[in-house]
């Protein structure tokens, strides 16, 4: 069965192992090859969900390499990596029906998300978890509220339109779902949807970033380098939290939208590109306007499209319906039976707040499924401070979070971080990815506790 089975090529033996190992620890089936000739031969005799592919891999042509993929299997999905992207290459493979071209470095969470796009479209038996539960494409996007029905509907009708698209919302309400959303409605859903997160790149890099540079423009500029503008021709461009954007930026950006052309960093021509806008932001962009950081005229450049995604807290409804979809998704993920939450268990999640909204809520019934003993996932499970929303009215002590069994949460996180670790049989690395902390903040704690009992 071809579901689980991924191939990877990649000729250097350490990135190979590195995305092996860490799709491994995600449920999967993963072989290797270290270059197109190796790699025909195993498709020859395997079947495979997903190919990820290294552009530069010997032997390998990526268009001839996507065609003879998709001549034996048209369902198998290949995605390429590049260390250095060429712009032509890039569009040649989208146009050949390639899954996505990325540029190295391919970290963890964004290897995540895009296997999800691949493997989570449907349930196993092929037919979707609920007609009510998704929109009918390959994002998944869990509702039943009026409200998100009535933003996708909107998202839909201007998907195949040029406007620019401005999302807002809290942070894991799913404003990279809406966009991926809109992509794929679009006629340009063929070509790239290139993401860029604002907040995460130093300034001083985000121009060249977003822009490209020419050979020699500043120290390490060895050669020319395209930007994510240009990657994102005919495509989709994903500015995640813009509001972040260095004020000095937002004006050269904004000449973008307007001029539909962008400057390499040393270049001395302009080079046209056609790029559909879609930008993000976990601010009030109003106060950001007030307080001279964002500027109006990009603001409303941008906002062409408005839509602002609610919480998960205003729409209860939706509760139940992610809950299910998220414990099918990990159960297949993490290789564990399907397994569902006790009455308690729900009522403790339907009284909290969700300040992280649902990607707070994901990783809950994540660990949650992991960690639970019996066939039920119950409410010690769930490993949550029992926080007060308007509904509370427990007389405990403000200052001090309490577990559902009124244990203080200090202790609580000190038993959950131990019993992580001998699940794991003391693999500190896995305990962290499971906790979603980093390796140092556990070592930290485990340090923490040492002293306190000395």
């Amino acid at each position: 069965m071809p579901e689980k089975k991924i191939l990877i090529i990649q000729e250097n033996p350490r990135e190979r192992m590195e995305i092996t190992g860490y799709l491994e620890n995600m449920g999967f089936s993963v072989a290797g090859a270290i270059d197109g000739i190796e790699a025909e031969s195993i498709l020859k005799h395997s079947s495979f969900k997903m190919v990820i592919a290294d552009s530069a891999a010997p032997d390998l042509s990526p268009v001839d390499f996507l065609k003879y993929v998709k001549n034996k299997n048209p369902k198998t999905e290949v995605l390429f990596i590049s260390d250095e992207p060429v712009i032509e290459e890039a569009v040649e493979v989208m146009k050949e029906g390639a899954f996505d071209f990325i540029v190295k470095p391919l970290d963890k969470d964004q290897l995540k998300l895009l296997t999800k796009r691949v493997f989570f479209k449907k349930n196993r038996s092929g037919k979707r978890l609920n007609k009510k539960l998704s929109v009918k494409n390959t994002v998944e996007i869990i509702t039943c509220d009026k409200e998100m029905h009535r933003l996708l509907a909107l998202a839909e009708r201007v998907a195949d339109s040029s406007a620019s698209v401005l999302i807002q919302g809290e942070s894991g309400t799913g404003k990279e779902l809406f966009a991926r959303f809109i992509h794929e409605k679009s006629k340009r859903n063929k070509m790239a949807f290139v993401a860029v997160n604002c907040a995460a790149l130093p300034e001083n890099l985000l121009e060249s970033e977003l822009f490209g540079h020419e050979k020699g423009a500043f120290t390490g500029a060895v050669a020319r380098k395209s930007g994510k503008f240009e990657l994102a021709h005919k495509g989709t461009i994903f500015l995640d939290e813009i509001t972040e954007m260095p004020f000095h930026l937002q004006a050269k950006l904004l000449r973008v939208l307007q001029e539909k052309q962008i400057d390499r960093v040393g270049g001395t021509e302009p080079v046209d590109v056609d790029v559909r806008v879609i930008a993000t932001t976990n601010r009030i962009v109003k106060e950001s306007l007030e307080k001279k950081e964002f500027r109006e005229d990009l603001y409303y450049r941008l906002n062409t499209i408005p839509l602002i995604i609610p919480p998960l807290r205003t729409r209860r409804g939706d509760l139940k319906l992610l809950i299910e979809f998220f414990l099918h998704k990990y159960s297949i993920i993490d290789a564990r039976p399907v397994k569902t939450l006790t009455k308690e268990a729900f009522d403790l999640l339907n009284h909290q707040m969700f300040p992280g909204n649902v990607r707070e809520l994901e990783n809950i019934i994540h660990r949650a499924l992991l960690i639970a003993e019996k066939a039920h996932i119950e409410p010690c499970d769930l490993l949550i401070e029992n926080h007060r929303d308007e509904r509370d009215t427990g007389q405990k002590d403000s200052n001090v979070f309490y577990n559902v069994e009124g244990e203080p949460l200090k202790k609580m996180e000190e038993k959950m971080i131990f019993h992580t670790l001998d699940k794991t049989d003391g693999n500190r690395t896995h305990a962290a990815k499971i906790l979603g902390i980093s390796v140092r903040t556990l070592r930290n704690k485990l340090n923490e506790y040492k002293k306190e009992q000395q």
